[in-house]
């Protein structure tokens, strides 16, 4: 398995040549062009890491053998909790304190105690 922070379009699909399967978000283009190259590449499978699959040409990859799956909806609860745990942190200047950990910084003061 091998990352990369570019995004897919017909220019970076020739990366995934070799590769079973590639995994795309919302700003990747896998339009016609880019899902050719998959498919020449040896590519058979794509994952989107979100639930739509409108940027994908879909009958461009059926045509092409190319299988298409994506997450199928997101849990409103896990979407507030994440909300929550955020102003949790917030709150308790977890931001702050990570940085100055990473500093080797563990002393309490410049408002890191409570009330």
């Amino acid at each position: 398995m091998d990352y990369t922070s570019d995004r897919l379009d017909v220019k970076t699909a020739k990366y995934a040549a070799g590769y079973d399967a590639v995994c795309l978000f919302v700003n990747d283009n896998p339009d016609t062009s880019a899902l050719w190259v998959l498919s020449m590449g040896g590519v058979k499978f794509i994952a989107m890491r979100c639930a739509g699959f409108d940027r994908v040409d879909t009958k461009a990859a059926k045509a092409l053998g190319l299988s298409v799956a994506r997450v199928p909806a997101y849990s409103p609860y896990a979407v507030a909790e994440h909300a929550i745990s955020l102003l949790m942190a917030v709150n308790r200047k977890i931001h702050i304190a990570s940085v100055r950990v990473k500093m080797a910084n563990f002393s309490l003061d410049s408002g890191l105690l409570g009330m």
